[in-house]
C-alpha cells in the first residue's frame, strides 16, 4: 500500500459516498455517528467491503480494533459490529451486519484481518453467530458442555433468579424476641 502518511483523514461523507458508489444497495445505511463513519452492509458483501476498506489506498483501514455483536430480539436479529481504523490516515469505519437470530451466519474476516480470529470466536461463543470459513471456531471462555448464548437478551442467568438469602431472619423470629 503506497500512500502518503501526511494526507488528512477522509471526511465521513466521502467514506460513505465511496462505499455506496462501489457497493450500491448492499450498503443500506451510511452515517456519521460520534465522529466515525458507520456503515450497514449486507452479509453477502461484508467480506468484500472489509477487503476493500483494507486494500484500497484511499481507505487504508489496516487495523481491526474490535468485533462483537448486539442482540435485538424485538427485531429478530443480531447486529454484528466491526470497528476498523487506519493507522496511516487516522480515520475510522464501523461496519455493521444484520443477521437473523434464528440462523445467524456471516463470513469470517480472520484471513483478511488476523486479529478478527479471537473476536469471531468470542462472538460465536457468546452470541451464536457462525463465522463461515473460520479456521478454528472453538470456545474461548465457556466450558465445553455449556449450552446457550449468554449475551443474548433472552438467556436466563442463574443470578437473575430470585433466591432467598440464607442469612435472612424470619419476621416471626424478630417478633418473639
Amino acid at each position: 500500500m503506497a500512500h502518503s502518511p501526511a494526507r488528512p483523514p477522509l471526511p465521513i461523507p466521502e467514506i460513505s459516498e465511496r462505499l455506496r458508489a462501489q457497493f450500491g444497495e448492499d450498503v443500506s445505511e451510511a452515517v456519521d455517528r460520534h465522529g466515525h463513519a458507520e456503515v450497514v452492509v449486507s452479509a453477502e458483501r461484508y467480506r468484500e467491503v472489509a477487503q476493500t476498506l483494507r486494500d484500497d489506498d484511499e481507505f487504508a483501514l489496516d487495523y481491526l480494533e474490535f468485533l462483537s455483536a448486539v442482540d435485538y430480539p424485538e427485531r429478530g436479529e443480531l447486529e454484528m459490529v466491526v470497528h476498523l481504523y487506519s493507522t496511516s490516515y487516522n480515520h475510522h469505519v464501523r461496519l455493521k451486519v444484520r443477521v437473523p437470530r434464528e440462523d445467524p451466519r456471516c463470513p469470517t474476516l480472520s484471513d483478511i484481518y488476523p486479529g478478527a480470529n479471537w473476536h469471531e470466536r468470542e462472538t460465536w461463543e457468546l452470541f451464536g453467530i457462525l463465522f463461515e470459513g473460520h479456521p478454528h471456531l472453538v470456545k474461548l471462555v465457556l466450558p465445553e458442555p455449556f449450552e446457550g448464548y449468554p449475551l443474548r437478551k433472552d438467556f436466563v442467568l442463574m443470578s437473575r433468579e430470585a433466591k432467598t438469602w440464607p442469612g435472612a431472619v424470619e419476621v416471626e423470629e424478630i417478633e418473639e424476641e
